[in-house]
């Protein structure tokens, strides 16, 4: 088994970079995320509380190997999320449904107001791989070769949800300058 953990300060204040995080995909740093689709959604009318499960469609460069041991390089993985807008959280928790009894991938996230800087939002990822089944006595490469693909894409994920706030931004002030011109 290995573990990945990886944090990061978002320097755009919470709200900015959870909307950010709706509107990720698709993205031009992330072509390996094909498809997502809502399969459920609700708001706690008392806690305000909003709950969202999603699934994902991800297609991965694997060689060719990889692709005829686990049968195509398209797989998919079902997201749940919770935004508390009152306590500024959001947690998602991710699990693959695809390959799962020969790989499994379960991944933590969560988006906070950094502790440090109000105005910064801290990013806190873990994630488990595991390899089983009849790739047990490969496990050790599969699980490092599987790390450094989950280390890599969470890099360019990142840079890909900094893309995104770019363009809430820029929206931002695109509402912003005609209400000027007109005063």
């Amino acid at each position: 088994m290995r573990l990945f953990e990886a944090t990061h300060i978002f320097k755009h204040d919470w709200a900015t970079v959870s909307l950010a995080n709706w509107r990720k995909y698709p993205n031009d740093q992330t072509p390996h995320v094909r498809h997502v689709e809502t399969l459920h959604q609700d708001v706690d009318p008392e806690t305000g509380i909003l709950r969202t499960e999603r699934l994902i469609m991800v297609r991965q460069n694997v060689p060719t190997l990889v692709r005829r041991l686990f049968g195509g390089d398209t797989s998919y993985v079902l997201e749940y999320s919770e935004v508390d807008p009152r306590k500024q959280t959001m947690t998602m928790q991710s699990q693959n449904m695809t390959f799962s009894n020969l790989l499994s991938v379960g991944e933590y996230i969560a988006y906070t107001p950094d502790p440090e800087n109000a105005s910064h939002t801290l990013f806190t990822q873990s994630a488990q791989l595991k390899a089983s089944g009849a790739l047990c006595r490969f496990a050790n490469k599969i699980e490092d070769m599987c790390w450094n693909r989950f280390k890599d894409n969470a890099h360019v994920g990142k840079l890909g949800l900094e893309q995104v706030v770019s363009k809430i931004l820029a929206e931002r002030q695109a509402m912003i300058v005609p209400q000027t011109v007109l005063t």
